[in-house]
C-alpha cells in the first residue's frame, strides 16, 4: 500500500469543482456498486493521450535544497511532483438514449459470381468468413476501424478467395499446395500476434495457412482419420492461455507454426454425412479450454477428458440448466441429443420429418425471448426449433433441401426489437424466420446451392453501421448462381453487427473485433448463451464508465539502488461514476519477461469526466535492466480480468515505451 495520501477525488459538484481529499484508509460504503449491464466492447475508442511518444525519464540531479536559513538539507533525489486533477473529455460512445427499432427491407448489397484468377473456379459451398485483412484507413493497424473483408473457397479446383467488403472486388486468390477442400471451410484470426489476421483453409487431410495477402505460410497434412476430408471447417483458440493461439481441425490441435500438439481418438464432430467444425470452450469451467466433438471432449494434447460411447454428431454449446457449466447439444442422422458437461445424456429425440443422415449443425439462441436458450436445426426440407428438453417449439416445413439436408443456420436481431431472427439458406432460397413462431420474414431467390455444411454469415461487412448477410452459391437444380451474395437493409436500419465472423464454430467471445484471439476466452454462455449467433441483447439505453491510465513521468535517479518512482494518473472518460475499488498495476519488462513490480488498491472511486491527481508509486527492488514500464488499471486490456463493467475494456493501459534502467 501507499505511504502517502491517495490523490484527490473531484467532488460531484462540477460547478465548484471543489476537491475532496481522502486517505487510503477510506473504503466504499456497503452496497455501493455499479450494475449497468454494459458488456465491455472490444473495439478501440477515440484515443486518450497515453504518452506513446517516448520521453526519457527525468533525472533531477539535484539532491539538496536551500532552506529559510540558507543552509542545505539533503533530500531524496526523486523530488516529489504533482500533476493536478482536471476535467477530461467524455466519450459519446459511453452514453446512449436507446436503440430505435428498425425496419426489415432486405436487398442485395453486392454479389460476385466471376473472378479474374482461376476463372473456372466459381462455385462456393461453404460458410463465408469475415475479418479485416487490409489497412483501409492507413493508420498502420488492421482492425475494426477498417472495412472488413470476405473469404470464401470456390471450386474446382479449391481456391481460397478474399474480397473487399465494400463491393466484393477480388483482393487475391490462393491455391496453396493445390489440396484445398473444394467444399471445405476456412477460419481467420491473428495466430502469430503480429496484429494482422491469417486465413486458414481446410485441405483434404489438414490445413493450409495464408497471410493477409494470400501467401502461404505453412501447411499440415497429418489429419487423415481425424477429420472427414469433405466440408471440414477449421477453428482457432488459445487453449493453453499462453498468448499463442492453436489451430484446430477435426479433433487435432496444432500450434501456430504447424506443429502437431495432439489428436483425439474418438469423434471429431460429424455425422454419417460429411464435415466437421472444430471449436474449443471451457465446458466444465476448470480454467482450461476443451476441444469439443459430438461424443467426446479433449484436452490440448488430444487426450479424451470423457468419451460417452454415443454416436458422433455435429456439436454446439450452451447453458440449458442452473449451473455455470456448459451443455453440449449435437444434431445429425435425423436426431438431436443434449449432453451434460460430463457427457451424460440429458435428453434425445428424433427430428420430425427427417430421415437417414439428415440434420445439420445446431444453432443455440433464445429464439422466443423467454430468457432461456433453444436449439435450431435444419434437416431435409424442414427447420425445427427445439426446447432444451428436446421437445419441439416450432417447425417450418416449406424449405427445399432434399439432397444433402444438413446445412446450418445463424441468428441475429436485425431490427433491435428483442425478437431473434433465424437466417437459413437452402438449395433455392435465403430465408429469415421469426424466432418466436417460425413465421417467414424473408424468402429471397437470389440464391442457389447444392448445400453441404454451410450457413449464412452475419456481420457489418461494409462497415456502414448496419449488419449484412453473406451466403455462398452454386448452380444446381434450382438455379445457376455462383460465388457469394451479400444482403443489406435498404434503409440501413438493421442493428450494427460485428466486423468479424471468423469460423464455422463461432461464438461471440472466441475472437476479438480486430481479429486477435483472446488469451483468456470468456465463457460465451455466461453472457450471451448462444452459438452460431450474434448478440441478441435488446437495444436499450445505457451509460457507463470508461477507465484510463496515464504514466505522467518516471524518476530514475536511484536505478542503481533498485528504486524507481512512477507518477500515474487515472481517469474516467465515461458517463457513470466509478464507485467500486480497482487495482493499479505497474508492470516491468525485464530480461525474463514481464513482471508485476507493484499493485496498488484504488478505493476512492472516480467521477465521470475527470482525471485524478497524480499518484506517486515508489518501486523498490527493481530488476535491471528494465526495458519498459506499463501501467494497467482494472485488469488492463483483458476483458476477462476486469472487475468493473466499462463501455471500453481495451484502453485500460499506458505504455512508457522506452528503457527505464540499464
Amino acid at each position: 500500500m501507499l505511504n502517502r495520501t491517495i490523490p484527490a477525488l473531484l467532488a460531484a459538484n462540477f460547478g465548484h469543482m471543489a476537491p475532496i481529499f481522502v486517505t487510503s484508509a477510506v473504503v466504499l460504503a456497503a452496497g455501493c456498486t455499479i450494475d449497468n449491464g454494459i458488456k465491455g466492447q472490444t473495439d478501440e475508442p477515440p484515443g486518450f493521450d497515453s504518452g506513446d511518444s517516448y520521453v526519457p525519464p527525468i533525472e533531477t540531479g539535484d539532491t539538496s535544497v536551500v532552506d529559510s536559513e540558507d543552509s542545505q538539507t539533503d533530500l531524496p533525489s526523486c523530488l516529489d511532483r504533482n500533476f493536478p486533477a482536471k476535467s477530461i473529455p467524455q466519450l459519446e460512445e459511453c452514453f446512449s438514449e436507446g436503440t430505435t427499432v428498425g425496419t426489415f427491407t432486405p436487398e442485395v448489397l453486392w454479389d460476385t459470381e466471376t473472378f479474374s484468377t482461376n476463372s473456372s473456379s466459381v462455385s462456393c459451398m461453404m460458410q463465408p468468413i469475415v475479418c479485416s485483412l487490409t489497412d483501409d484507413n492507413g493508420d498502420g493497424q488492421f482492425d475494426d476501424d477498417d472495412t472488413p473483408d470476405v473469404m470464401i473457397i470456390t471450386y474446382s479446383p479449391g481456391v481460397l478467395r478474399a474480397m473487399n467488403g465494400d463491393d466484393g472486388t477480388e483482393l487475391w486468390s490462393a491455391t496453396g499446395g493445390g489440396a484445398i477442400q473444394i467444399t471445405g471451410g476456412a477460419a481467420c484470426g491473428d495466430i502469430d500476434n503480429d496484429g494482422i489476421a491469417e486465413v486458414i483453409a481446410a485441405t483434404s487431410n489438414g490445413v493450409d495457412v495464408f497471410d493477409n495477402e494470400g501467401n502461404e505460410k505453412w501447411s499440415w497434412s497429418g489429419g487423415s482419420g481425424h477429420m472427414d476430408g469433405t466440408s471440414d471447417a477449421p477453428g482457432i483458440a488459445d487453449m493453453d492461455h499462453d498468448g499463442n493461439p492453436e489451430v484446430l481441425i477435426g479433433n487435432c490441435i496444432l500450434d501456430n507454426t504447424g506443429g502437431k500438439i495432439g489428436c483425439g481418438s474418438n469423434g471429431y464432430g460429424t455425422s454419417s454425412n460429411v464435415g466437421s467444425g472444430a471449436f474449443a470452450v471451457d465446458i466444465n469451467q476448470d480454467g482450461e479450454l476443451d476441444l469439443v466433438a459430438g461424443n467426446a471432449i479433449y484436452d490440448i494434447n488430444g487426450t479424451a477428458i470423457w468419451y460417452n460411447g454415443e454416436s458422433d454428431l455435429y456439436p454446439a454449446v450452451g447453458n440449458f440448466d442452473s449451473d455455470d457449466f456448459g451443455e453440449i447439444v449435437v444434431t445429425g442422422d435425423a436426431k438431436i441429443r443434449v449432453q451434460d458437461d460430463d457427457g451424460t445424456v440429458l435428453c434425445n429425440a428424433a427430428i420430425p420429418a427427417a430421415s437417414g443422415s439428415y440434420g445439420g449443425p445446431p444453432t443455440v439462441a433464445d429464439f422466443d425471448g423467454d430468457g432461456m436458450a433453444e436449439i435450431g436445426v435444419a434437416a431435409n426440407s424442414t427447420y425445427t426449433v427445439f426446447e432444451s428438453d428436446c421437445s419441439v417449439l416450432w417447425q417450418y416445413t416449406g424449405t427445399t433441401d432434399p439432397s444433402s439436408g444438413n446445412t446450418g443456420s445463424s441468428v441475429f436481431d436485425f431490427e433491435g426489437d428483442g425478437i431473434a431472427d433465424v437466417v437459413y439458406a437452402d438449395e433455392r432460397w435465403v430465408w429469415v424466420f421469426n424466432g418466436a413462431d417460425g413465421s417467414v420474414k424473408m424468402q429471397d431467390t437470389t440464391h442457389s446451392n447444392n448445400t453441404w455444411l454451410e450457413y449464412p454469415t452475419i456481420a457489418d461487412i461494409n462497415n456502414d453501421g448496419s449488419a449484412d448477410i453473406a451466403v455462398c452459391n452454386t448452380p444446381g437444380s434450382w438455379g445457376s448462381r455462383n460465388g457469394v451474395t451479400v444482403f443489406s437493409d435498404h434503409d440501413l436500419s438493421w442493428r450494427k453487427g460485428r466486423p468479424i465472423w471468423n469460423q464455422h464454430g463461432y461464438s461471440i467471445t472466441n475472437v476479438n473485433d480486430d481479429g486477435s484471439i483472446p488469451r483468456d476466452q470468456d465463457t460465451n454462455w455466461l453472457t450471451y448463451n448462444n452459438f452460431r449467433s450474434g448478440d441478441l441483447t435488446p437495444g436499450v439505453g445505457y451509460s457507463g464508465p470508461d477507465l484510463i491510465a496515464k504514466i505522467e513521468d518516471i524518476c530514475v535517479d536511484e536505478c542503481s539502488q533498485g528504486n524507481v518512482t512512477v507518477w500515474v494518473t487515472v481517469g474516467n472518460q465515461g458517463y457513470t461514476d466509478v464507485t467500486d475499488p480497482f487495482k493499479i498495476e505497474v508492470i516491468g519488462e525485464t530480461d525474463t519477461g514481464e513482471v508485476i513490480l507493484k499493485s496498488v488498491d484504488w478505493t476512492v472511486g472516480l467521477v465521470m469526466g475527470h482525471q485524478s491527481d497524480s499518484l506517486s508509486i515508489e518501486l523498490t527492488g527493481v530488476p535491471t535492466p528494465l526495458y519498459n514500464i506499463r501501467v494497467a488499471v482494472d485488469g488492463g486490456n483483458s476483458e476477462s480480468l476486469s472487475e468493473i463493467s466499462e463501455c471500453y475494456e481495451t484502453n485500460n493501459e499506458d505504455n512508457w515505451g522506452g528503457i527505464v534502467c540499464l
